[in-house]
């Protein structure tokens, strides 16, 4: 290899194809896509020439590629992130980061009056909850729901946790289970108009405290329904609360007996004669 390649990293509209274009100059240059690389002998390419090769985290050939890095071809390379990129391919670049900036979306906005920025999304619960409160574009946010497919029982806890009066997202929740992903996505995309709200995580519910009684009782955590059963035994309930404590007795309503002190009897003393 006598030339590291350049690699730039951006999402979509960041400008990292503009960055690419400025790297290159007045230069002879190809474009291909790492997944349609129209070069069958690396050793073919004029020494002058840059080989631009875009979207190199979905589905490259990797052979190819570094076939045309070992060669020593002046490469460039574009990607949408680092984590899709092979480590092999990776290790041998240097990268440069073209930024969050959204170009696209400033010049959308000089044309676009009364556009609304829309935040490109992510795997992440975090940023698709972001988009559901705050964008109107909701045939937009329905299209991303179905790309990302993400839980819909945690899409439905956050949304009730912030929106817990929305009568249309109890009306979704009902349906969940019943309806195939597409559909739920579309009942749930427009179950807001978009607006404004403070998100509010869904809160955790705390351990069950029967789960550890059940343990105690020699039973497994989600046995509860046996261990009702065998506390209306009153020899059971009696021999079970000597294992438990009396926090654990009351939440079962059995008795603890409480343990007998031996009465000392009392020595008379001299007084008790006078």
């Amino acid at each position: 290899m006598k030339k590291r390649p350049k690699i730039y990293i951006g999402k979509w509209g960041t400008g990292k194809t503009s960055k690419t274009k400025i790297e290159v100059g007045s230069r002879d240059s190809v474009y291909f896509y790492a997944n349609d690389i129209k070069i069958d002998d690396p050793y073919s390419v004029p020494k002058d020439t840059v080989v631009v090769i875009e979207e190199v985290n979905y589905k490259p050939d990797k052979d190819k590629i570094l076939e045309l890095i070992h060669a020593g071809v002046d490469l460039i390379f574009t990607s949408h992130n680092k984590k899709d990129v092979p480590k092999t391919i990776m290790d041998c670049c240097d990268v440069k980061m073209a930024g969050r900036k959204n170009y696209y979306q400033q010049k959308l906005l000089l044309y676009c009056k009364n556009n609304t920025e829309y935040k490109t999304l992510e795997a992440n619960i975090w940023e698709i909850m972001g988009v559901y409160i705050k964008t109107k574009d909701r045939a937009r946010f329905y299209r991303d729901l179905v790309n990302l497919s993400p839980p819909p029982m945690q899409l439905i806890s956050w949304a009730i946790a912030t929106f817990p009066e929305n009568e249309r997202l109890l009306v979704v929740s009902s349906y969940m289970n019943r309806l195939n992903k597409q559909y739920f996505y579309a009942l749930f995309a427009y179950s807001w108009d978009g607006g404004y709200r403070k998100m509010v995580p869904p809160q955790r519910k705390g351990d069950n405290p029967y789960n550890a009684i059940c343990v105690k009782a020699g039973l497994k955590a989600d046995e509860t329904y046996i261990l009702k059963r065998l506390i209306s035994n009153e020899t059971y309930a009696n021999s079970l609360a000597k294992k438990l404590s009396e926090a654990d007795c009351k939440l079962l309503g059995i008795k603890k007996q409480k343990r007998k002190v031996a009465k000392v009897k009392r020595k008379a003393k001299l007084e008790d004669y006078i």
